[in-house]
């Protein structure tokens, strides 16, 4: 069976056109109404979404056409990488090794691939993200959820990593080409591998702290007081490499001072921005708190209404913001009367103060990195 089919997306006023050929869909081209602009901003960095093209600063690519170029699905695993491309059913599996990961893509050039996506797997795709970026071609991480989601909607039931990896490709070739992309911003490696690091060994002490509190036994407390004592001695050295890999790099340094300028801002809260949420000053502040998870969600249906609530993100930058909204609503003069006006005119809960600061917190933060100065209000907070 060789058809054309498309689809006209409401949401965007696009056309999506694809050739379906022995039940596998091939984008053929995607075409824009009259009068109707639509921009992608594919990177050799990654992708990450784009709500509006007025609300930040990211960069725009024209719309191309995508008619020779091939969508490619990665399933990644410890040890191989099955590989499955949008244009026809065959997939091949190469190990999940830099020389070979770079071999493969020796074979093409970077402009052959519309797009190379694939799942984050907690660390597996560090080569392969690193062989494409110094490849040149363009990949996107998806985010499980939304696989998960796509499967279902296809009917699908078995789950292989083959089957796997001819999902993403066709989720990338079906999904991901109608969506308005910007390039994602790589994070400094060694600085997020120490907060990483960092945040293991503090849930180490912390269970250690809790067996501790119902010990009985002599014996027991004495291996948990060893334990605990190695465990404090290792996060005080991750904690002086941080400062230290700060130090070492003047456009770190630079950062870390102006962050610091907001008053509530301690440094484990800035190493954690600037290795865990490197867009930090090249989103708008919109993005950025939904990047993190601090944008609440409607939830509204017929006449029914629920409260809004934040989900997602990125939990480790919540925690630390936590934290700083925290000790900002005692210490900050500007924060504490935003938390005060919200419980004592708006009579809001007290959670939901606080999260509101840590949002206000972090959209500051954000204009404070763009501005590339200190926080305006910092020396009457001093």
């Amino acid at each position: 069976m060789d058809c054309l089919i498309g689809a006209l997306s409401a949401k965007r006023g696009r056309r999506w056109v694809g050739r379906v050929v022995d039940g596998s869909i091939t984008t053929v081209g995607i075409s824009t109404p009259t009068g109707v602009t639509v921009a992608h901003a594919y990177g050799s960095q990654g992708l990450a979404p784009v709500s509006n093209p007025a609300c930040g600063p990211n960069p725009k690519l024209a719309e191309t056409a995508m008619t020779d170029k091939v969508f490619v699905g990665i399933d990644i695993s410890k040890l191989w990488l099955d590989i499955a491309f949008s244009n026809n059913a065959s997939s091949l599996r190469i190990a999940n090794q830099a020389d070979a990961i770079e071999a493969w893509l020796a074979q093409y050039d970077p402009r052959h691939f519309a797009l190379v996506a694939f799942e984050p797997t907690g660390g597996y795709e560090r080569y392969l993200s690193a062989a494409l970026r110094a490849h040149g071609t363009r990949f996107a991480r998806i985010h499980p959820n939304q696989l998960a989601a796509f499967r279902t909607r296809r009917g699908g039931k078995a789950k292989t990593d083959v089957l796997d990896a001819r999902l993403i490709a066709h989720f990338a070739a079906q999904e991901l080409a109608q969506r308005g992309l910007a390039a994602s911003v790589e994070a400094d490696g060694i600085l997020r591998a120490l907060l990483a690091r960092r945040r293991q060994l503090c849930e180490m002490l912390h269970a250690e702290r809790c067996r501790a509190d119902i010990s009985d036994d002599a014996r027991v407390a004495d291996s948990l007081n060893d334990i605990h004592a190695a465990l404090t001695h290792s996060l005080a050295t991750i904690e002086k490499a941080l400062a230290a890999h700060v130090a070492a790099n003047p456009a770190l340094t630079a950062s870390a001072q102006n962050l610091r300028s907001l008053k509530g801002v301690g440094p484990i809260t800035v190493y954690t921005l600037l290795g865990d949420l490197p867009e930090l000053g090249q989103r708008s502040g919109k993005e950025i708190a939904a990047l993190v998870g601090l944008a609440p969600r409607t939830r509204q249906s017929g006449k029914q209404s629920w409260r809004a609530s934040i989900a997602h993100g990125r939990p480790g930058v919540r925690a630390v913001l936590f934290n700083a909204a925290r000790v900002a609503i005692q210490h900050n003069p500007v924060m504490r009367d935003f938390y005060q006006r919200l419980r004592v005119i708006n009579q809001r809960p007290g959670k939901v103060a606080l999260v509101a600061v840590m949002r206000k917190m972090l959209v500051t933060l954000n204009a404070i990195a763009q501005s590339q100065k200190p926080w305006k209000y910092a020396q009457h907070t001093t």
